[in-house]
């Protein structure tokens, strides 16, 4: 019998494509607060952050009113784009190949609530997640919550859990959790920074995952 049963998945930088969108919404903000725009590998690191964790990591002095308004200035560019971000290629046939193998799939994000809506609806891949959990209504990663809740609610043990993500803030959310991880090398962090958390492998292409599930079992 197999023993994997949830697939969790990061969602920018690992089934999206969106980090240009990420940067260029941060320096707006920060240049709609006449604050000096941080450079682009800055903001790059923060991805998969939560806002409030990203502001502390690119400003540490600034008040938390002026996080505030980066906030809600991040939003309006970010969810005010015309167009959202691509998938990464193969990531729909990928999703319903998992779904024909039986697996469970979510999504643990580091995006708001409103932002994963909005996504998940514009890319039509709402269908293929059992739940979703995201930094603003649960704790942000690294720490293990969001992954705690998922079980909890689907009533699964680590071991039947394997986090797919682009950078260490998701490998280690889920060693943290005691769940199985593995990278993926076209996000946001290289895969040397995502070795030091003993992933059980690391895609080179979203379509490899099923084999790599497979020879797992």
């Amino acid at each position: 019998m197999r023993q994997l049963k949830l697939i969790v998945f990061d969602w920018d930088g690992t089934l999206m494509d969106s980090e240009y969108a990420i940067v260029d919404a941060i320096r707006k903000s920060y240049e709609e607060e006449g604050l000096a725009v941080p450079a682009y590998g800055a903001i790059r690191e923060t991805i998969g952050l939560s806002l409030r964790d990203a502001w502390k990591c690119l400003s540490p002095d600034i008040k938390a009113a002026v996080q505030g308004r980066l906030t809600l200035a991040y939003s309006k560019y970010f969810l005010g784009r015309p167009t959202l971000p691509p998938l990464f290629p193969k990531v729909r046939e990928t999703l319903i190949e998992l779904r024909e193998s039986g697996y469970l799939m979510a999504v643990a994000t580091g995006k708001s609530q409103a932002g994963l809506k909005r996504a998940i609806e514009g890319t039509a891949i709402g269908e293929f997640f059992t739940t979703t959990r995201t930094a603003d209504v649960s704790e942000p990663k690294p720490s293990p919550k969001m992954l705690q809740e998922i079980m909890s609610e689907l009533s699964l043990a680590p071991r039947e859990v394997i986090m797919i993500g682009d950078t260490e803030y998701d490998l280690a959310m889920a060693a943290a959790a005691g769940t199985l991880r593995a990278g993926v090398n076209w996000g946001v962090h290289s895969v040397n920074r995502l070795l030091p958390f003993a992933p059980s492998f690391v895609l080179s292409n979203f379509n490899e995952l099923p084999i790599e599930l497979k020879a797992m079992e």
